[in-house]
């Protein structure tokens, strides 16, 4: 698992305040803080890293570990395009939010990076929020969920789900930018609609959360003995009774691996 060196981070803060306002970039080259130069067209808004140095670095022999960027001012969350290039790179990235005078502690996140136990965690979007528990409770898989406790009836080996970019917001029913309805995307992802008498554990199911929201906009796992697990916004990620919310769920979705393991079970 993705671990930020100390002398790195420190490195980056220094940076980040150095040149405040303008976003700070650089990259993690063999454990090391790398400063970058900021090419963006609006530096106090964006960065810019082009491709031709991760080139030049992969040309010398030297390994680019992680991206690392500044959020002047905030937010504390990556934006839709930080979770893009995140994707793109296939890197874990880091943002460290500045007022220029401190930073907070580092955002950091990427697929091999390590979120803690799927129970408890604090709420960040992209990061550690509804669909990030549900891709981490995948991967995890029957024996990773087993040794956190979580549950013993997950019947899947760890699966991948695709990461997915998304704009703080989305769900907003008055938000005006280009909306991206991230559940509506779970059949590109390998999930199909099942009736509520078929649902067993490694189901998911989907609900829509807020005053005049139109779309489905929150999700989770079913774990079996009647337990969910999911995380909403202003709370920890928890397990707790499928009772108080089953009249609430919309949608139960059931992923293509469990019909391949199911359908390979009836056949043994």
């Amino acid at each position: 698992m993705f671990k930020l060196p100390n002398a790195a981070l420190k490195a980056a803060r220094a940076h980040a305040l150095r040149d405040f306002p303008k976003e700070a970039c650089g990259l993690l080259v063999n454990g090391r803080y790398k400063p970058v130069t900021n090419y963006a067209a609006d530096p106090e808004r964006d960065f810019v890293i082009p491709g031709e140095v991760f080139a030049r670095l992969r040309e010398q022999g030297r390994e680019v570990q992680a991206v690392i960027h500044s959020h002047p001012h905030g937010p504390l969350f990556p934006s839709e395009a930080d979770m893009q290039g995140q994707i793109d790179t296939d890197l874990p990235w880091v943002i460290l939010a500045t007022d220029g005078k401190d930073c907070a502690d580092p955002i950091i996140w990427g697929d091999t990076v390590d979120q803690g136990p799927l129970i408890g965690r604090p709420f960040r979007h992209g990061v550690t929020d509804c669909y990030e528990l549900v891709r981490h409770a995948f991967a995890l898989g029957r024996e990773g969920l087993a040794a956190q406790d979580v549950t013993k009836e997950w019947p899947l080996p760890p699966v991948s789900l695709r990461p997915q970019a998304r704009a703080d917001g989305w769900w907003d029913p008055n938000y005006e930018a280009d909306k991206r309805d991230l559940y509506a995307a779970f059949a590109d992802v390998g999930f199909r609609e099942i009736p509520v008498s078929e649902v067993m554990p490694g189901d998911c199911f989907l609900v829509k959360l807020g005053p005049g929201v139109t779309q489905l906009n929150h999700g989770g796992v079913y774990l079996g003995s009647n337990l969910i697990l999911h995380h909403l916004p202003t709370r920890v990620s928890r397990r707790e009774p499928i009772g108080i919310w089953l009249r609430a769920v919309e949608k139960w979705l059931r992923h293509e691996s469990l019909d391949a393991l199911l359908k390979e079970n009836a056949h043994a």
